[in-house]
């Protein structure tokens, strides 16, 4: 049914399609998913801003541009493309691709790294709640990378995140406690409270965005 959408013109479908097919064990499937997510990705915003079409081209860009960013299968890694993928995305509201495009800039992935963009869009994807966002952010207020420094933000932003049990930032919280950083203070039981937690929550990982 998929198919018969997507051969008709649907970029909901064509991206769904996509999505469910990139990944997939068989290579003629996984050519045949990105076929579909190049064409949904593709498909020009001012003839479907109205529609379901529009939408469905940024979940094509993000899916595409995570699988060049990543690497999928046999599919090269492309980070020209993918920054490219993940900017249209972004721009249009993904706070997903905010997210990977975040990565991009902080690792200086085929470009020269951003410590600022980094920072912008990191902060994009931690305001529509995305715990890996929380994470990255967190990081930079604590090294000031790209952001004033700021111990007290980071420590909100590690919590948050530990809340959704991201298991870097509740390790990263147990490790403060440990050592009296962030503005805590050396505390033996909290440290052990997150290390318990830190090994449950790295049993029911957090997916990425």
């Amino acid at each position: 049914q998929l198919r018969t959408l997507a051969r008709r013109g649907s970029g909901a479908a064509q991206a769904a399609l996509g999505i469910a097919l990139v990944d997939a064990h068989e290579p003629g499937l996984r050519d045949e998913g990105r076929g579909w997510l190049e064409t949904a990705a593709a498909a020009d915003k001012a003839d479907t801003a109205d529609t379901a079409d529009a939408p469905a081209a940024r979940r094509a860009q993000l899916a595409l541009g995570k699988a060049l960013l990543l690497g999928s299968g046999d599919l090269p890694k492309d980070y020209a493309r993918a920054r490219t993928l993940l900017g249209a995305a972004a721009s249009d509201g993904d706070p997903a691709a905010a997210y990977y495009l975040g990565l991009i800039y902080r690792s200086g992935y085929g470009i020269a790294a951003d410590p600022v963009q980094a920072a912008h869009w990191f902060d994009i994807a931690s305001r529509a709640d995305i715990p890996a966002a929380d994470f990255m952010l967190a990081n930079a207020y604590r090294d000031g990378s790209g952001v004033p420094r700021d111990d007290a933000r980071a420590l909100a932003l590690y919590r948050r995140a530990a809340e959704h049990e991201l298991p870097e930032a509740v390790q990263t919280l147990a490790m403060a406690y440990r050592n009296g950083e962030l503005g805590l203070r050396p505390d033996a039981d909290e440290f052990h409270a997150q290390w318990i937690e830190t090994a449950h929550a790295l049993k029911h990982p957090v997916v990425a965005p």
